[in-house]
C-alpha cells in the first residue's frame, strides 16, 4: 500500500516536471464576508479552492507562458439558493432563474511583457439557466465556472 503511494507520487512529480511552464495565475480571496459560498466552514473553503483551480487552469490555457495574472476574489454569490430539504433534512441548492443568478466580484492585474491591464469588476450571468449543462449536471459550480470561462476569454484570450 505504501509503495503504491510512493509510485504514484513519483509519477505525479515526473508529470509536473515534464509539463511546459505556464502563465502564473495567482488567486487570492478578500476578507469577506461573502454573499454566498454555501454553508460556512469546509464547504466555503471547497468553493474557494475550486474557483482558484479553475482560474489557474484558464490561465494555463489562454495566457502566454511569460504572463502574470493576479486575481483577488472579493465576493461570491453562487447560482441558486439554499433551502432545507424536507426529505433529508439537509440544505440543497435550488436554481429558479430569477434573482438567484451567479455573481462574482473580483479585482485583477495582468502583466504581459510591456503591457499591463487591471480592473475591478462584478461579473454575472442573469441567463444562466438558458444554457443547459448537457451531461455536466453533476459538475460542481458548473454555472460559476461557465461565467468565469466567458469572462476570462473576453479579457485575456489571444
Amino acid at each position: 500500500m505504501r509503495s503504491t503511494f510512493r509510485i504514484r507520487e513519483y509519477f505525479a512529480t515526473l508529470l509536473v516536471a515534464a509539463m511546459p511552464a505556464g502563465a502564473a495565475v495567482t488567486v487570492t480571496f478578500g476578507p469577506g464576508p461573502y454573499s454566498d459560498t454555501g454553508p460556512p466552514g469546509a464547504e466555503t473553503e471547497k468553493v474557494k479552492d475550486e474557483i482558484a483551480r479553475h482560474l489557474q487552469a484558464l490561465g494555463s490555457r489562454y495566457l502566454a507562458p511569460q504572463d502574470n495574472l493576479r486575481i483577488e476574489v472579493l465576493d461570491v454569490d453562487l447560482a441558486g439558493e439554499l433551502q432545507l430539504s424536507r426529505s433529508t433534512g439537509r440544505e440543497i441548492r435550488i436554481a429558479r432563474g430569477k434573482a438567484d443568478f451567479p455573481r462574482i466580484k473580483l479585482r485583477y492585474a495582468l502583466e504581459a511583457g510591456a503591457k499591463s491591464a487591471s480592473g475591478e469588476e462584478t461579473i454575472s450571468d442573469t441567463s444562466y439557466l438558458w444554457f443547459p449543462a448537457r451531461g455536466r449536471e453533476s459538475e460542481s459550480l458548473y454555472h460559476e465556472k461557465r461565467l468565469l470561462d466567458s469572462w476570462f476569454k473576453q479579457h485575456f484570450a489571444r
